[in-house]
């Protein structure tokens, strides 16, 4: 009931907002499949200001998000797509000269009397920005654009890309099938054309000049005797002096990257193809002679290979297209097979979570990547870190990512769980992450709060599967090529030992920051140098006190006798810091956020949302002492606010109050419905709707971001409120990639299945 009052609330304020903040850009449908499909309605280039008539500097291209684990596509609304791979490292295989944007095309001639006319199908200026001439439909799998064409043709035009079956696998290749129908009285004589450029770009070097990045690569290209097949062969060369690694070995580069090939089946019914290679853009042409009335299809495929012979690409185009549902579509060519690798939401009467569960879980299968040097599938945060920098960081956002798939799929969670022992020094230390072939460079960062994070994601592992021989399973330590293994629960061990006495407790008893904890940057105007060795994490002191409950007794559950020493350590610990946090928590209204020194303290007189949302979830707090803590923090940092929870009442700073001081975080306010949910389901249910896309959606109508993806942030109403903190200068912000973090879509899914557990 709670819920669905809070839809109609929804509602209300969605009519109220749209006479400030201006039209909607799009509509949400669940297609015949029962799966969500989003309709794009606005014109391109995408423009809109904040309510001071600023320039809200979103991408003016919107972008949507497909994939599996061994390829990603980012498809635009102009038809525009980058294609990805992060298998060795992250790179663009068509990157345009702009950042974080690809090259492709697709045109059709018409070729009556002799005369010919080009119409361009793909871009910022072409028939695509027009909501008028284009229909730009996206869904789980694909990306669907319809063209109404001169003389009666409408052309439709699918992207379809297969789901990984299990983990370490994938095609990465994609479909494009094309249909062109012919509704006149006429014959129309027809050449339509794709073509995609081959320009093989490391996202941490794409906003380097090209003279200047460490390698130039370049692509040689082949055509097949049949005109089916062209392959770009990747070569590089160092631009600098570098002393070179084997492929197998981690580096900071791709010494080892894959070939392109574009494949046509030569002729079809009613049409005949041509591949073929232009320096370094493959093509392929399709004419066809289209009767009144005639409907022809056809598909061309575009992927990755490592073989660089013809009949590898023919096996893998087989592969690809076993499954396919060649006979309609309109909803890729594998809509059955998506739909079995998503949830089963057919019992869900609340039709947001429905669609939004189902488009979250998608994006966990969509995000997913193999790594080549871990030998695992894992989660990454995506949005700036992956997708502009091409990093993969850090270990504590794949780790919460990866709470999701307990529930949505299992394994993937356990080969999340063993990527992130795969970073792990000998002595329990986590890496922070890694960029190019598994290298992860030194840092300024020693993070305090990585083994806590994996504590929390293995208890939930072993609550909801009961996996535990897990915890006998043997996993390699970093570096991979040094091949030294350990059980699991022998890992686990360490990185207790790790905590306990390398991080270690300060002066009131706190678990210690190390120089960061969740926030990266919370020292600001503070050198770590001083106060690393003093400073204590509220937050992560609540993370242990939230999360060793549930460690202890999975463990004891496991009844692997090994473990008894190692829970009688964790309860000890947990003891010790209960008492101390309890005391310094006191009888006041919410926790500190940190205590830099004895005389530095942070978050006493200003509530800061970090630590709330553990704190509430620590299973000795009384309900009584729970509800007195949620109203008075609820107060300060979420009724004054339109879509989630900010992190301040107040700066700490004294800047502008964003992004960490001030905006509203997704892997802060989902713990914190979390700790709700431990006494009071129907309020956390309702927060889950406040925090949804839906609600965003409501509120700014008119921004993109926001409404089917996020970044890892949104701005609060203390600061251009809807939109988030630019990372990136002027006059480069319309070109920064902030979308398709992991945050808001993964700890939406891993609450609504936390919610619906009795």
């Amino acid at each position: 009931m709670k819920s669905t009052l809070t839809l109609i609330s929804a509602c209300l304020l969605y009519v109220i907002t749209q006479q400030s903040y201006g039209q909607k850009i799009g509509d949400w449908t669940l297609s015949a499949s029962q799966l969500p499909v989003y309709q794009y309605t606005g014109r391109l280039p995408f423009m809109a200001n904040d309510p001071n008539g600023k320039d809200a500097n979103l991408p003016e291209d919107p972008y949507f998000l497909l994939g599996n684990y061994r390829m990603g596509l980012l498809t635009h609304v102009s038809g525009t797509y980058q294609f990805l791979t992060a298998e060795r490292a992250w790179a663009r295989l068509n990157a345009s000269t702009q950042t974080n944007y690809g090259w492709n095309d697709a045109s059709i001639v018409f070729k009556n009397g002799g005369s010919l006319k080009k119409v361009d199908l793909i871009g910022i200026n072409s028939l695509a920005a027009d909501p008028a001439a284009a229909q730009r439909i996206f869904g789980v799998g694909f990306a669907r654009y319809t063209y109404q064409l001169a003389d009666q043709i409408t052309c439709t035009r699918v992207i379809s890309v297969k789901p990984s079956s299990r983990i370490n696998t994938g095609n990465p290749s994609f479909i494009v099938t094309v249909s062109l129908k012919n509704t006149g009285s006429k014959t129309q004589e027809l050449a339509y054309t794709e073509r995609m450029l081959v320009n093989f770009v490391l996202n941490g070097t794409q906003y380097t000049q090209k003279a200047k990045r460490p390698f130039a690569y370049s692509a040689s290209t082949s055509v097949d005797a049949g005109q089916q097949i062209a392959i770009a062969d990747l070569s590089y060369k160092p631009n600098t002096f570098l002393v070179e690694a084997a492929p197998i070995e981690r580096y900071p580069y791709d010494v080892d990257p894959p070939s392109v090939f574009m494949y046509a089946k030569k002729k079809g019914d009613s049409y005949s193809a041509a591949v073929t290679a232009t320096n370094d853009t493959l093509g392929t042409t399709v004419t066809t002679s289209l009767k009144p009335g005639q409907l022809v299809t056809f598909n061309l495929v575009i992927g990755l290979t490592t073989g660089n012979q013809f009949r590898d690409v023919e096996t893998q185009v087989a592969d690809l297209f076993t499954g396919a549902q060649l006979n309609d579509p309109s909803e890729g060519l594998f809509v059955q097979q998506w739909k079995s690798k998503l949830p089963d939401l057919s019992a869900e009467k609340n039709p947001v979570f429905k669609r939004e569960m189902l488009w979250n879980a998608h994006m966990v299968e969509a995000s997913a990547k193999y790594s080549a040097y871990y030998k695992e599938t894992f989660i990454p945060q995506g949005t700036v870190y992956s997708y502009y920098f091409g990093d993969n960081i850090s270990n504590r956002d794949h780790l919460q990512a990866a709470l999701a798939a307990c529930y949505t799929n299992p394994e993937l969670a356990k080969s999340c769980l063993r990527y992130v022992i795969k970073h792990s020094e000998e002595d329990g230390e986590i890496k922070r992450g890694n960029s190019g072939f598994g290298y992860s460079a030194a840092s300024i960062y020693k993070e305090s709060d990585e083994q806590l994070f994996f504590f929390y994601v293995l208890s939930e592992y072993l609550s909801i599967t009961k996996d535990y021989r897990f915890l006998s399973e043997q996993v390699a330590y970093y570096p991979a090529e040094a091949g030294k293994k350990d059980a699991v629960l022998t890992i686990v061990k360490k990185y207790f030992v790790y905590l306990r006495d390398e991080i270690g407790l300060g002066q009131h008893g706190l678990v210690k920051m190390l120089n960061s904890d969740w926030s990266d940057s919370f020292f600001h105007d503070y050198s770590p140098n001083v106060y690393s060795g003093s400073a204590e994490s509220h937050l992560n002191s609540a993370v242990v006190l939230a999360v060793f409950p549930k460690l202890i007794a999975e463990l004891t559950q496991s009844k692997n006798v090994q473990a008894a020493p190692l829970t009688t350590a964790l309860e000890t610990y947990r003891a010790a810091l209960e008492q101390s946090y309890m005391r310094d928590l006191g009888d006041r209204k919410f926790s500190a956020r940190a205590y830099l020194s004895p005389k530095l303290k942070f978050g006493v007189d200003n509530v800061c949302v970090e630590a709330q949302g553990y704190l509430l979830q620590i299973p000795g707090l009384s309900t009584e002492r729970k509800k007195e803590i949620y109203e008075y923090v609820k107060s300060k940092v979420s009724t004054p606010e339109k879509i989630g929870i900010r992190t301040r009442e107040r700066s700490l700073w004294g800047r502008n109050p964003d992004g960490e001081d001030g905006g509203i975080w997704f892997s802060l306010e989902y713990p914190m419905l979390l700790g709700v949910a431990t006494f009071d389901k129907e309020e956390a249910w309702s927060l889950l709707m406040k925090f949804s896309f839906h609600n965003y959606a409501l509120q700014y109508p008119n921004y993109w971001v926001g409404q089917w993806t996020a970044a890892d942030e949104v701005n609060s109403t203390l600061y251009r409120e809807g939109l988030y903190a630019f990372w990136v200068p002027s006059p480069d912000r319309k070109r920064a990639f902030q979308g398709y973090c992991s945050h808001p879509h993964t700890w939406p899914l891993f609450c609504y299945f936390k919610l619906k557990e009795k």
